[in-house]
């Protein structure tokens, strides 16, 4: 009996250990082909009040409201052929292989996780273009423009690039109609951007719920 059950958990961990293999080795060709794609299209997302929400309603719930978004936007990224990249606490970084999938992420994550009453409102940038991947992190102009356009967003709205719209092709032109152009840090010209935000209903509510001007 002794004999059997020292079998049964040596057996179990050979195969724990070949699982996590198996996933190491997935994951090293994931990003060797999400480092070969000429231009994908970066998704970044903000929550609007966390560092208000940290310091009225202390530590612990501001964590749980980070853990939930961090949870939110991996399965929301994944069902849109997306990665979520990086975290960054009240903020995440999603990489897309195709633009028009990105903008209806990012159509989402407006839409659905900014009204919700256990999480925060948020605003959201998305560009595309060419990348260098060093060490699994991203670099270049593209990155910079997605994260500034996120910067520049109001509460639960998402600001889509010309060149995300061009990528898109047809795939957008309901969606995207209310155009205008923005200056953003370190970048010589402005940007042409295209906003998209839920319900104006919608929105006031949320910004009440939560506080938010």
């Amino acid at each position: 009996m002794f004999e059997l059950a020292t079998i049964q958990i040596v057996a179990g961990c050979l195969v724990g250990v070949a699982l996590a293999g198996l996933r190491r080795v997935r994951a090293a060709r994931r990003r060797r082909w999400m480092a070969r794609h000429p231009a994908p299209t970066f998704v970044f997302a903000d929550l609007v009040g966390y560092t208000a929400l940290t310091e009225e309603r202390g530590d612990e719930t501001a964590a749980r409201v980070a853990r939930e978004f961090r949870r939110t936007i991996s399965g929301l990224s994944r069902e849109h052929g997306a990665w979520q990249v990086k975290s960054m606490g009240d903020g995440a970084m999603i990489w897309s292989p195709d633009a028009a999938r990105a903008v209806a992420l990012a159509a989402r994550l407006v839409e659905e996780v900014g009204i919700r009453p256990d999480l925060l409102p948020v605003r959201v940038g998305v560009h595309t273009g060419p990348v260098v991947m060093v060490g699994g992190d991203w670099y270049g102009s593209s990155v910079n423009v997605a994260a500034r356009l996120a910067g520049e967003a109001t509460a639960n709205e998402a600001l889509i690039s010309w060149a995300t719209r061009c990528a898109a092709r047809d795939d957008l032109s309901r969606q995207l109609k209310h155009r205008c152009e923005v200056v953003l840090r370190g970048v010589e010209r402005p940007v042409a951007v295209w906003s998209l935000k839920p319900s104006a209903v919608d929105t006031a509510a949320a910004l009440a719920a939560h506080g938010v001007a």
